[in-house]
This record gives C-alpha cells, sequence and structure tokens, in this order.
C-alpha cells in the first residue's frame, strides 16, 4: 500500500518535473550551442531512466506490464549471467532474436559487461548465420528457439562456446504462454549440451558471480555491429559505438520533442536487428522513459488491436506500414490516442502521407506523419521532420543537433548552391565508426572536403535556404536515359494520381539507344480494368511528366515485392523485367 501512494506521489512530482523540462526543448531554432552528451554506455543512460521513472512501464508485451526498475533488475541480472560464463569487455555477443523483453535485457547487460551486440536477423539462412557470427568473432549467442535448428546445423563450424535459447513466450502471461505450448511450442525441441543450454539456466548460472557485473565503457567505444541490407552485394558489419545512439536519442528529445513525452506509448514492431527498430524505436523511447509495446512477429491484421489494447500514441513504420494502415476500417473515435507518426526506412509518396493524415483527422486524431531519415551508417536516424514543416512535399526535416548535411554535385563532386540537387553528404555524432574488418570500404564510404569528414549516403536531395533537407531519390535508382537524369519518385509520384492504381515503383531498363528507359510496375485497384488505366496514366504522365520522364513501359503485377523489412525490392524487380 505504501509502495502503491509512493509511486503516486512520484508519478505527480515527474508530470510537473517534465512540464518545466520541457520548456527547456525546442526546435531547431531553439537549439543551445553546447549540448552535454553522456559520457559512458548504452546502458548506463537506460540506468539513469530507471532511476528517474522507475515505476513508470518501461515494456508492454503482450498482456505482460514491466517498470524500469523491474527491467534494470532484470538485466542486471542477465549481466551476472555474462559475466560467469566468461564474458569479458570487447567480447561480441550474437543476438539473433525477435522483440521480446529477454533480447532487450541481453542487449544491455551485453553493454553493460563492456562487451559488443552482434545484432542478427533470426530468419537469415543458416550459412548467413555462420557468416555473421564468424565475421563478428562471436563465443556467445542468444537465439530464439524457432532459428536453434539452423545454429545447432553451424556450431560445429564456429568458435562459440554458449548458446542460449530462449522461447518468444518466456515473458508472456502464464494462459498466453500455455496456449501457445499446446499449438507451436511442442515442436521446438532443444537439446542441452555443454555448449547450449535455456534462458532460465542461463540465468540460473548468474546466482554464483559474485560482485559488480557493470564495466565502465566509454562514448566512442563500439557497442553494436549491425549489418547493412546488402542490396548490392554481400551485406557490410557496421560497427556502431555508444554515443552514436545516445546522440541519437538526446538529439531527437531536443527536435522532436512532442513525439517523446514520458507518457506516451511507442508501437515496438520494428526490428531490433535493424539500426531504425534498435534506434528509433527502442533505445530513444527507453532514453525519455516511455513505454515501448514490443511486437515479436507483426500481424498487419492485427494493427487496429494493437492500438486500441495497447493505447498506443506514436507509430513507427516503413511506408508499407502505412498502406496497410490506410485499409483498415477504425470507428470513429479509433485513432484518439495517436499523437505522432514516423515513416522511415523509404520516402513515403506524398499521396500516401495526405491519405494517412486524413485517415487520422477523420478518426478522432490530429497526427501527422513525421518523416525520419538515416542509414544504418548513421544508427538509423540523423533527420527528422518536426510537425512545423512535416506536410511539406519531399521533406525530411532538420538535422540532429552537432549533425549537419552536405550537397554534393553528382558531377563535378563540389558543393551546391542551396535549392539545387546532389548527392546527400552527412556528418556528426550518429556516424558509424567503421565497416567491420573493412578497411577498403569503410574508407571508400567517406569523403573529405575542406579538413571535414562526411559520410556519403548515395541519396540524391538538397537542402533550403532554412536548413530543411529534402529527398528526391536514390541515386542508386536514378535514372538517366537520353541523357537526362530521372528521379523514380517523380514517375511514383504521377502514377499514383491514377485512381485505378494503388502501389507502383519505377525502375531503368537497359536500353541500347538511350542508356535507359522508364518503367512502371502497377499494382492495381480491385477490379480495376488495365486498359482504362494505361489510358488514364497516358493522360496524368501528359500533363505531370517531362516527355523524356514518361515511362515507355508499364506491367502489371499482383503485388510490389519486397525485402525482409519491408521495403520494396528493386533487385527482384530489375529480375523479373530481364525475364
Amino acid at each position: 500500500m505504501l509502495e502503491f501512494i509512493y509511486h503516486k506521489l512520484r508519478k505527480a512530482a515527474r508530470a510537473i518535473d517534465m512540464r518545466l523540462e520541457r520548456n527547456k526543448y525546442g526546435y531547431i531554432d531553439k537549439l543551445p550551442k553546447d549540448i552535454e552528451y553522456p559520457e559512458g554506455g548504452l546502458y548506463d543512460v537506460i540506468y539513469e531512466s530507471s532511476c528517474k521513472w522507475a515505476y513508470n512501464v518501461a515494456i508492454t508485451y503482450y498482456d505482460t506490464d514491466i517498470t524500469y526498475k523491474e527491467m534494470i533488475k532484470r538485466i542486471d541480472r542477465t549481466a551476472r549471467a555474462l559475466k560467469q560464463i566468461g564474458v569479458k569487455r570487447g567480447d561480441t555477443v550474437t543476438i539473433c532474436m525477435p522483440n521480446t523483453p529477454e533480447a532487450v535485457y541481453m542487449f544491455y547487460a551485453v553493454n553493460e559487461v563492456g562487451a559488443i551486440a552482434n545484432m542478427v536477423h533470426p530468419l537469415s539462412s543458416e550459412k548467413e548465420i555462420e557468416d555473421y557470427v564468424n565475421r563478428a568473432k562471436s563465443k556467445y549467442m542468444l537465439v530464439i528457439d524457432i532459428a536453434y535448428p539452423k545454429v545447432e546445423n553451424i556450431i560445429k563450424d564456429t568458435d562459440l562456446e554458449q548458446v542460449i535459447v530462449v522461447s518468444a513466450t518466456r515473458s508472456m502471461d502464464f494462459l498466453v504462454r500455455g496456449l501457445y505450448h499446446l499449438t507451436k511450442g511442442r515442436k521446438n525441441h532443444v537439446k542441452k549440451t555443454q555448449i547450449v543450454t535455456t534462458w532460465d539456466r542461463f540465468l540460473n548460472s548468474g546466482n554464483k558471480y559474485i560482485g559488480n557485473p557493470h564495466v565502465r565503457v566509454n562514448a566512442d567505444d563500439p557497442a553494436v555491429i549491425l549489418y547493412s541490407g546488402g542490396t548490392t552485394g554481400k551485406p557490410k558489419g557496421v560497427v556502431l559505438t555508444n554515443l552514436n545512439f545516445n546522440s541519437q536519442a538526446l538529439g531527437a528529445k531536443y527536435l522532436v520533442p512532442e513525439l517523446l513525452k514520458t507518457r506516451f506509448a511507442m508501437l515496438c514492431f520494428l526490428p531490433n536487428f535493424h539500426a531504425f527498430g534498435l534506434g528509433v524505436c527502442m533505445h530513444i523511447p527507453f532514453f525519455c522513459g516511455m513505454r515501448t509495446v514490443l511486437i515479436p512477429q507483426f500481424s498487419a491484421k492485427k494493427t487496429r488491436k494493437y492500438i486500441l489494447k495497447y493505447r498506443i500514441n506514436i507509430l513507427v513504420g516503413v511506408p508499407t506500414f502505412y498502406e496497410y494502415l490506410t485499409r483498415i476500417k477504425f470507428g470513429s473515435r479509433d485513432l484518439r490516442r495517436i499523437k505522432g507518426a514516423v515513416s522511415g526506412g523509404d520516402m513515403v509518396s506524398v499521396a500516401l502521407k495526405n491519405e494517412v493524415n486524413t485517415l487520422f483527422s477523420e478518426h478522432g486524431s490530429r497526427a501527422i506523419i513525421h518523416n525520419g531519415y538515416g542509414l544504418t551508417e548513421a544508427a538509423g536516424g540523423m533527420i527528422f521532420s518536426p510537425g512545423s514543416i512535416a506536410r511539406e512535399e519531399d521533406v525530411i526535416g532538420y538535422p540532429l543537433p552537432d549533425s549537419e548535411v552536405l550537397i554534393l554535385d553528382l558531377k563535378t563532386h563540389s558543393p551546391v548552391p542551396v535549392g539545387i540537387d546532389g548527392e546527400i553528404l552527412v556528418r556528426g555524432l550518429t556516424i558509424m565508426r567503421e565497416y567491420l574488418d573493412n578497411p577498403k570500404e569503410t574508407s571508400s564510404a567517406f569523403i573529405e572536403i575542406d579538413g571535414k569528414k562526411w559520410l556519403r549516403t548515395g541519396d540524391i536531395g538538397h537542402v533550403d535556404e532554412c536548413g530543411v533537407v529534402f529527398f528526391k531519390s536514390r541515386l542508386k535508382r536514378m535514372i538517366i536515359t537520353s541523357g537526362y537524369n530521372v528521379y523514380p519518385s517523380i514517375v511514383e509520384e504521377a502514377t499514383l494520381r491514377s485512381s485505378y492504381v494503388a502501389k507502383c515503383a519505377c525502375i531503368g531498363v537497359p536500353d541500347k539507344v538511350r542508356g535507359a528507359i522508364i518503367k512502371v510496375f502497377v499494382v492495381l485497384q480491385k477490379d480495376a480494368s488495365p486498359r482504362l488505366c494505361r489510358k488514364d496514366l497516358a493522360h496524368i504522365y501528359k500533363k505531370f511528366l517531362a516527355k523524356y520522364e514518361t515511362p515507355r513501359e508499364i506491367s502489371f503485377i499482383d503485388e510490389l515485392p519486397k525485402t525482409k523489412l519491408g521495403k520494396v525490392d528493386f533487385l527482384a524487380l530489375e529480375k523479373i523485367s530481364d525475364k
């Protein structure tokens, strides 16, 4: 009873404190000149959150709520178990998990003991997992039980000394866990050996450890290894530091405070092995004392249930997610709790942005979509759009504090004037340390201009006179036809103007005369006629596109191919086109 009263008083005091604290934060024109960034690790800032907001709920996982106080205790217990099995400062621990509480505990515990988290996609093939483990020289691994059979087959070809297996049900409500075991769990048999153990046995081993497991780490120490998408070849290991993620979290709190209020709940279904998911959906909410709703396996059909049941305030997703959102039948007040939405991973079209904003306003919410921009090499997000500019076409926003953007001419490789398109270069505190054991690729990823080191993004855009960054296209997607530069996003925007078109994607097809021709893949609206669609598009292209931008081929397909992260798979479209 006393603890409950104490909890209520603390919560009231925190509410007053946060109102005062929020007055310190503003938009880009109000940013302080000297921001003090955390000097320690990822664990250190989460520990601070647990002291500030001990009784706030940190994690909601199905019907289970875990407070910040409980979360930090479980992280500490996991850290003791890691020390007991021999994990030392600088070691690499592979985490091959969906979004579960155990993945969170392990991630921060790895940081607490001074080790490095090697984040691997559970749906990766056996050979991919083997490659990621060996490249990171990992001796320890946490893996979800459904992916364990693949790991079991590759243990002998790695240096793994300890493999910890856990079920997604470990932190579920008792009844939900029982139902899962009756339907799926019995299929997941784990043979315990000297190397392989279960999560519970692993935790119990930590009871033997005597001492403080915390190891002091520096801001510039490597903390995480993530793998780039690999759309142009073999994925590269991206080494990110403690400061990369901590500066992103603190910078976001200054830049978009309206999205990061302590009382808000964020839906977290973007995976932890992706920079956008790890940084924006996990570390930033924990840094800000928010509630994170972990979804290990996202189902578009359950989106409405997630939003209503878990009282979601902030949505974060790739454009595909927002496409799903517009197809759901919501009640007139179902979205009233939504305070903001962030789209990243790819550029959201103007048509989709307007459609989602209208959806919000018609179902009880004043929220609008905020674009975010980043890449794995920049910890997932380094440019965000505050509400004051979020509605503008092609806008991706302002850089985080102490970050810079420079636009480079595509031909001369010299900086361009304000408002002129070119390659987007970035620098700042979120930029990666290096590519794992790949100095050649690391060197080629950067360019030095006027004594400053810039990361080349491979994206095209411009900066206006106010410092707002606008995105046009991926450099790799830019199509050169008859000597003209064509941005696929412009062609796609025009195509989506047709009422017959549900989705589309534009690519360049090699051509001996023109170098390349424009081809559009179209997914039709239900019961739409291809013939009428072609006729409609001919009128639209004539009105909105230059002659050299007009597609010469239109191909109708049932669905656009997607990558594992839900982005349009343009390489797959190119292969389809080659057939």
